[in-house]
């Protein structure tokens, strides 16, 4: 799924609803067949991978990438475990499933943004989630390390990785193996469905309130807004 929405929309709140780090103030949830407040919630959280800007800022500089991605078995952000050597093999094999094992010895600190963000996507994997939440993965990118991130998560894919949730206020940074669209728009769905019948010109225009034109290639989407008068 694609969740595209301007600023205030609601895409945060809803995804910590959907990660279980948040409730809802009315309704109630079912993620994966389960209901939320009458299943085991620590169970669902490792069943849900997440991708954040915040959880890099709360790791060391000086960790390891294996030892990093070990950490997500275990939902841990800080030094305070002793990793064994099946950790770090286990780490090692999620960076392999994003041709990233030469990351394992390099300190998180030394790597570029791309580089990072290889490893936490890894780190998201590493417990084999059920759903993938990448929330603006691709946020402050270079554009050759966004392409490399997007051929990533669609050979993930292609591999027949987990259900993946991609969110971003770009629709030139969303995968060509999504499927489905979600817009929001002042907490509230716009439009939901097929990704091809949900993406378009018109609703891209109700989206962002500005005259949209989309385009597409691939399977990979282009959008240019002009400024209304």
């Amino acid at each position: 799924w694609a969740i595209l929405g301007p600023n205030g929309a609601g895409k945060s709140s809803l995804l910590a609803i959907l990660a279980a780090y948040e409730w809802p103030t009315e309704g109630h949830i079912e993620v994966l067949g389960e209901t939320y407040g009458r299943c085991d919630m620590n169970a669902m959280k490792r069943r849900i991978g997440v991708v954040n800007a915040a959880i890099a800022r709360w790791l060391r500089p000086n960790a390891v990438g294996e030892e990093i991605v070990a950490s997500g078995r275990y939902a841990l952000l800080g030094p305070w475990r002793s990793y064994t050597d099946e950790d770090r093999e286990l780490g090692r094999k999620a960076l392999e499933r994003l041709h990233a094992e030469d990351l394992a010895g390099s300190r998180f600190g030394r790597l570029s943004q791309g580089e990072r963000q290889r490893i936490l996507i890894a780190r998201a994997l590493v417990s084999d989630p059920d759903i993938l939440i990448l929330d603006e993965a691709a946020i402050s990118l270079d554009p050759l390390a966004r392409e490399r991130l997007i051929a990533d998560i669609e050979s993930l894919h292609e591999r027949g990785g987990p259900t993946t949730i991609v969110v971003t206020h770009h629709v030139e940074e969303l995968p060509s193996t999504l499927t489905h669209a979600l817009l929001l728009k002042d907490g509230k769905a716009l439009a939901q469905g097929p990704i091809e019948e949900t993406l378009t010109s018109e609703k891209l225009s109700q989206l962002f309130d500005a005259p949209a034109t989309l385009t597409s290639e691939g399977g990979r989407y282009q959008l240019s807004l002009r400024l209304p008068r």
